[in-house]
């Protein structure tokens, strides 16, 4: 009988240290976005914010590459915005929400700061979604749980942001306007780590080890 109570105390004794185990890993990964800690996340995101905010806008006169370069911008992050709100409203889980929350508040920002630039100079930017970014918004709206999750980072997280990337390099590399200039280089540097953070959150759902991945 005392070996039976003891072996008893002894199996209670290793699901509560389980489940304690569970619990701290549970804490530890609503910490995270993929890899990468909420805080420093957090710290990045306000940075980048603040960078593109601080860029002053001249009236100077673009020519036609850069307004192009401009456009490509401006299309490139609408696409990631419209993208992000329906990830933002329809997902389950904490850290898809947590990518996309910051992708709308980067691109909020960007796209505000675009137009301020491009009414100081007298041009005009696209101010509603294209066709293709349409029929992405639409095909995100009929999708849930895990399937939403792992397309909207997949698709719009990652390859979004390689997108993004891409043009911003071109845009530091061949773009002649000083404002245009400043915005590539304020901008490029968070996009880089969203791309970093979207493709540790990528391997995060395939895994399965993400929060509420099974949903």
């Amino acid at each position: 009988m005392k070996k039976v109570l003891i072996a008893s105390m002894g199996l209670i004794a290793s699901l509560l240290i389980t489940e304690a185990a569970v619990a701290q890993t549970s804490r530890m990964d609503s910490d995270l976005v993929g890899r990468t800690s909420k805080m420093e996340f957090d710290r990045m995101n306000k940075e980048g914010a603040a960078a593109v905010a601080a860029i002053t806008p001249s009236g100077s006169k673009l020519s036609k590459a850069d307004e192009d370069l401009m456009r490509q911008v401006a299309l490139g992050g609408m696409m990631q915005l419209e993208t992000s709100k329906v990830a933002v409203q329809k997902s389950t889980n904490p850290e898809v929400r947590e990518m996309a929350q910051a992708e709308v508040d980067e691109q909020t920002g960007l796209s505000a700061k675009l137009a301020e630039i491009a009414s100081a100079k007298g041009i005009t930017l696209p101010a509603t979604p294209d066709a293709k970014t349409q029929d992405m918004v639409s095909k995100m709206q009929g999708m849930a749980g895990i399937e939403l999750d792992r397309h909207y980072v997949q698709e719009h997280a990652v390859k979004g942001h390689e997108v993004l990337d891409k043009t911003m390099a071109k845009v530091e590399s061949k773009g002649q306007d000083a404002a245009l200039m400043a915005v590539a280089k304020a901008a490029h540097p968070l996009v880089k780590t969203h791309l970093k953070v979207a493709r540790e959150l990528n391997a995060k759902l395939k895994s399965g080890n993400s929060m509420n991945s099974g949903q």
